[in-house]
Parts: structure tokens; C-alpha cells; sequence
């Protein structure tokens, strides 16, 4: 017979993204660019400014663009995984508490975790504002805090 909670540690791992409308006006805007580059270079033989070092800011700023999609949160059984640069993994049993923050508008998931030392790690990912608006911003702030209670009711017992 398996204790109460068993079933809870073996939740699959869950991945929480930048949303397509929080990513869309800077993607869009590096793709305008790389093509305004491009056609001066191609067209007007860089009358404007377009040449191989604009070009290669232009590279540049796409590797940024796709790197958007990398930006965000997992949950798993492991910890919290804050994937940016540097990839940051947060062990359930430090965490101690995760709580909406909104300044401005914008409403962002930070967590507090840490055991000698207490921390407060904002995470890129959910997120909502009036520019960026996820409309599942709730639904996957209660996934997170399920994550941690299944896992901190898990390591108690």
C-alpha cells in the first residue's frame, strides 16, 4: 500500500515558456531588420549602412531572438530549473515560498529559497503584463506551487 502523497513525486517534469505574444515584438523587429540590412546590401550596395558588420549584429541579435524560446522555468522532480544564463537549479527543499510580484503592471513569479543564506530569484518566465499578457499567468503559478507541495509533503515524510 503506498503512503499518502506517494503518487504526487512522480509528477512529469513541465516546462513553462515565454509566451508567443511576449516574444513577438522583439523576434519581429530582429527579422525587419536583418531584412532591411540584407536589401540594402543586395540592392543598393550598402548606400545605407547595410554591410557585413551590420549584417553580423544582425546575426547576432536572430541568435538572441531564438534564444527567447530557450528563456523559462521547468518543474520536476529534482527542483526548480531556471533556465538562463547561467542555468540555475533550485532544490525543492530550499525553496520557501513562491509569490506573485507585481510592480508596474507586470506581474512576475519570484521565488525565495536558500538555507544559510535566503534568496529571492525572479523567474523570466511566467510573466504577464500589459504588453506581454499570458492568459494561463495563474494556472501555471499554481502548477509551481503544486510542484513544491507535492515534493515538500514528499522529502517531510
Amino acid at each position: 500500500m503506498a503512503s499518502y502523497r506517494a503518487d504526487m513525486s512522480s509528477l512529469a517534469p513541465v516546462r513553462l515558456r515565454l509566451t508567443w505574444s511576449q516574444r513577438r515584438a522583439f523576434v519581429l523587429t530582429v527579422v525587419g531588420f536583418q531584412a532591411l540590412v540584407w536589401s540594402d546590401a543586395l540592392l543598393n550596395d550598402g548606400r545605407f549602412g547595410g554591410g557585413p558588420g551590420t549584417a553580423l549584429a544582425g546575426l547576432v541579435f536572430l541568435l538572441m531572438a531564438a534564444a527567447t524560446w530557450w528563456i523559462g522555468t521547468s518543474a520536476s522532480g529534482r527542483g526548480l530549473v531556471v533556465h538562463a544564463l547561467p542555468t540555475l537549479v533550485i532544490p525543492w527543499e530550499e525553496v520557501h515560498e513562491i509569490e506573485v510580484e507585481n510592480q508596474l503592471g507586470v506581474k512576475t513569479v519570484v521565488v525565495h529559497h536558500g538555507t544559510t543564506v535566503r534568496r529571492r530569484t525572479r523567474l523570466a518566465a511566467p510573466t504577464t503584463g500589459p504588453i506581454g499578457r499570458d492568459a494561463e499567468f495563474q494556472d501555471k503559478v499554481r502548477v509551481l506551487r503544486s510542484y513544491w507541495a507535492a515534493h515538500r509533503a514528499t522529502q517531510a515524510a
